[in-house]
Order: structure tokens, then sequence, then C-alpha cells
């Protein structure tokens, strides 16, 4: 069997007693949001669930039945969170400019130069160590590896290129981000609900589109507007700012989102040209939008205790690393392992732990080593040049913003939502 297959599955094979909680309260009064350390937890398990569906990839049922693609449900998990936390620091950075004096442009500036710092260095390294060793096709994809558009090139050969492939949802979620923050810093308030369910459906009417007009199933998975109802679920969380309460109703919810994700499951393994599979991503986008207004709260018992794990946590912290460099570790032990260890990659319980093992000491040390150094410098620049501002890829609580007149968000939250 051949373990280079890792890196060519991605995840198009894997692709109302309760009320939102918004306090108004106004989001400057603090420089810092409250860290919630169970966002942590939720991250560590959608990139756990990535690395077990690649690292078994050629092993039929493990560890799970072959129709639960745990990639999938993973990386749209991350695509929820990702919406979230970015347009809540967005709308954050949008109060600062309307009552701090500060110009679009400045904000735009720190935005993007935030997001360079986070995405580049781990990724960048990534892209050298595999340029050098010469791994699957990447010397051949240079190009489209460091613009960002690795996406676009899978949907053009309707391929998963080796070495590279699993970088697409990074590259939809920056392709996502150069445009994102112009919607939130500069449209009208009144608008922005509008925007964001008009981006969300947006979503689901490509989908319906590839359909009719027969478009590959990877050109639905990899390509940014396939990928806008799940950013665009997540964002209108963040514009909000709403949280879940726990309720006597918790359970009934959570067998509703479950039964969503069963539902999805089924639908994903199902003929692609209906247009019922279409409704695969909202449906796996709605039960996670639960989970993170609920995760914003906090659970508590058993559920909280899990999510906080101090292994968990950690794993959450440098997920981003786990996911740049899992398919990189199970490149190189395929080539280099020595034959007498060989017997290892053909077990796949042994296969998983080794693989896990490895890519955690990895993606720790370079968290340790380049990460933590970067984000501590990009945070230091950001403060000298905009003073003290919320973090946009940190597990922090967003603040609603204060009542405003202009603001439908505020109305509409107080009408349908506000306990």
């Amino acid at each position: 069997m051949s373990l280079l297959r890792v890196a060519r599955c991605s995840y198009w094979r894997s692709g109302a007693a309760s009320a939102v909680v918004s306090e108004q309260t106004s989001p400057f009064e603090n420089s810092v949001d409250r860290y919630q350390p169970q966002f942590e937890g939720l991250r560590a398990l959608a990139v756990l669930t990535v690395m077990v569906d690649h690292f078994g990839a050629d092993v039929p049922n493990f560890p799970l039945p072959d129709w639960i693609h745990l990639g999938a449900t993973g990386v749209r998990l991350f695509l929820v969170l990702s919406g979230y936390f970015i347009t809540a620091s967005l709308r954050r950075a949008r109060g600062r400019m309307e009552i701090g004096g500060l110009s679009a442009s400045k904000v735009m500036r720190a935005f993007y130069w935030r997001r360079f710092l986070r995405i580049f260095p781990a990724y960048g390294v990534y892209v050298v160590i595999a340029l050098i060793l010469g791994l699957g096709t990447i010397r051949q994809n240079w190009a489209w590896v460091f613009t960002g558009t690795v996406n676009w090139l899978i949907a053009l050969k309707n391929e998963w290129p080796l070495a590279s492939s699993h970088l697409w949802s990074i590259c939809v979620q920056e392709q996502f981000y150069l445009l994102w923050p112009l919607f939130i810093l500069l449209l009208p308030r009144r608008w922005m609900l509008q925007i964001i369910v008009s981006v969300a459906l947006a979503g689901v009417a490509f989908r319906i589109g590839c359909v009719i007009f027969s478009v590959p199933m990877i050109a639905r998975w990899v390509l940014p507007f396939g990928s806008l109802d799940s950013l665009a679920a997540g964002a209108a969380l963040g514009w909000c700012g709403g949280r879940l309460r726990p309720s006597r109703a918790g359970w009934l919810i959570a067998a509703i989102c479950f039964s969503m994700l069963a539902l999805a499951a089924i639908w994903r393994v199902g003929d692609g040209i209906r247009l019922r599979s279409v409704m695969v991503e909202p449906l796996e986008a709605a039960s996670f939008v639960v989970l993170v207004a609920r995760t914003a709260t906090g659970f508590d018992g058993y559920i909280a205790r899990f999510l906080t794990l101090p292994g968990l946590v950690f794993a959450g912290r440098i997920s981003y690393g786990l996911y740049i460099y899992h398919i990189l570790v199970a490149m190189v032990f395929e080539r280099w392992l020595p034959g007498p260890m060989q017997w290892m990659l053909t077990i796949p319980s042994v296969r998983l732990i080794l693989f896990g093992t490895a890519t955690l000491v990895v993606a720790a040390a370079s968290w340790q080593l380049l990460e933590q150094p970067v984000n501590r410098f990009r945070s230091k620049k950001t403060r000298v040049a905009l003073g003290p501002v919320p973090t946009e890829d940190e597990s922090r609580l967003p603040r609603p913003m204060p009542s405003n007149k202009d603001d439908g968000v505020y109305e509409w939250r107080k009408r349908v939502f506000s306990s």
C-alpha cells in the first residue's frame, strides 16, 4: 500500500428554549476579551479528525466506517470557527474606528499584516522543506503554492497534487479575507446581516450551479465560492455577538445537531449530481454554529472538563502547525523509514500513533521556535500602530457592539434572541 495516497485523499472524499445572550456593553471597555480555552478543544478536535482521516486514508473502515468522512467534517468546523473569530475581530476593529478616530486603511493594513504573520511562517517552512526534499509534485507547482492559489490548481486539473493538496483550505480562507474586511469595515451596519445571508446563499447557489452544469466534485470543494456558506455562518454569529445559553432543551438541540450531521454524512456519500448533495455543507455549518455559540458561553460538567484537557488545549493551540505539517510527516516516513521498520506502516493503529506523535513533536517545535515568537512580534507591532486590539485568531469571546439606531443587528437580536 502506498502512503502517498494520504496526500491525494482530501475532504471531498472524507468535503427554542435556549437564547443567545447579548450583553449591551461596549467592547472597548477592556482591551482584551476573556479567554475561552474550550475553543482550543474544538480546534484540536477539528485538526485531529483531519489527521486521522488522512493517516488512515488507504485503510478500509479505519478507524470508522468509510461513509463517515472525518476530514470533511473537521474542515467544516475550521471554516465556521474562522469566520466567527475573524468577523468578531473586524467588528470590534470597526467600533474602534468609529469612536477612536482610526482610519479604515490603517485598520486594514494591520489586519492584513497580522494575517500574513500568522499564516506565512509555518506555511513557508513547510513549503521550503517540501521543495528541498522534492516531495510529491510541489516543485512543479511551486508558483501556485507560493501565491496561495493551490485550490485553483486543484480545480483546474481536477486532481489532488501530492504534498500540497491539503493547503487548499488555507488558500480558501485567505482568499475570502482579501475582501471580507472591506464589507465589515466600510459598509453600513444596517446592511450587514443581509450581506452575510447573501454571501451564504451565494455559496449554496454556486454548488447548485455546479450540479446543474456537472462541474467536478473537486471544484465544488476547493474553490472559495463553495465554502462561502460555512464562512458566512460563522461570520453571522461573530457579527451578532451571540452566545447560546444552557437550558433544559440542550439535549434536544444536541440531538437535532447530531441528526443534521448524520444526514450530511449520508448525503455526502450519495450521488454527487443530485441537488440534495448541495445541502451537506449547510447542514454541517448550522450544527457547528450552535456548537460554537454554546462554547462561547462555556460548557459545564464533563464536556467542559473534556474540552479543557491540557493535552487537548495544547493541541488546539498548535492546531495550525498540526494541519500544515501532518502530510509532510507522512511522506517523510514513507520515503526514509528504514527497511526493518517498514512493518510499522502496515499496521494502521501503529502508523496512526507514529505519524500522530511525530506530527505533534514537529508542530510543537514550530510553535515554540517560530510561531509563538512571531505572534508576540505581530502583537507588539499592532499595539504600536493601533493601541490594544483584540486578536482575530485566539480563543477570545466576541463582545457585542453598543446599541446603535443604525445597527439592525441590535434590534434584530433584541426581538428574536434576547432573554
